[in-house]
């Protein structure tokens, strides 16, 4: 059978194709809720370095990994808005030579008033969060996944720009608007490599 041969004759074919019928809301509910549900912590590597800090108390000496960690990924390489707080909550405590254990960053954020009910979702991530499954010890692989995404997603925010710049720009500007996000660019890759290089 060659490939040509699967391929429907003209007389094989429908007539016409079928026209699929309007969707209901609640279908459209329906789709919301299986994008939410596809978002699992147990599997973003965000959630996961997040949950790994906050049990790595229990692993015992790995406390200067925690902190070169800390002192390594920032606010800006998570995604999740939700995520970026629970991390500055993290590492403030690491700074601060504090506990970071899961009761120690929910008290953080209450003594800080986010316990109400303007803070429900980002109560209910830490939550999340906690009970992701990373163990301690994994701190530093996730980390470099964190990293290793943010690195990537920030070409996504220089094309942009690139292409904003090209719109409106006037011209002798271009080429310097282009080398300095080159440069930002290289100081991330240097910045991964530097992480990996001491794995």
């Amino acid at each position: 059978m060659t490939p040509l041969s699967a391929v429907p004759s003209p007389a094989d074919e429908p007539a016409r194709i079928p026209v699929r019928g309007l969707v209901s809301v609640d279908d459209d509910v329906a789709a919301v809720d299986d994008w939410s549900a596809a978002h699992r912590p147990a599997t973003d590597p965000e959630a996961l370095l997040l949950c790994a800090l906050m049990w790595s108390a229990h692993t015992g000496g790995v406390s200067t990994e925690d902190q070169r960690i800390t002192a390594t990924v920032t606010a800006d390489d998570f995604d999740g808005v939700a995520y970026r707080r629970i991390f500055v909550v993290i590492a403030g405590l690491v700074a601060a030579g504090e506990p970071y254990d899961p009761a120690s960053v929910t008290a953080a954020f209450m003594r800080s008033g986010s316990s109400g009910a303007k803070d429900a979702p980002l109560l209910r991530s830490l939550n999340e969060v906690i009970t992701a499954g990373a163990d301690g010890f994994t701190a530093v692989h996730y980390a470099d996944i964190v990293l290793s995404q943010a690195y990537r997603r920030s070409y996504r925010t220089v094309a942009a720009s690139i292409v904003q710049a090209a719109e409106e720009l006037p011209e002798e500007y271009l080429f310097d608007h282009l080398v300095e996000y080159g440069r930002a660019q290289r100081a991330l890759w240097n910045r991964l490599n530097a992480f990996r290089g001491r794995q």
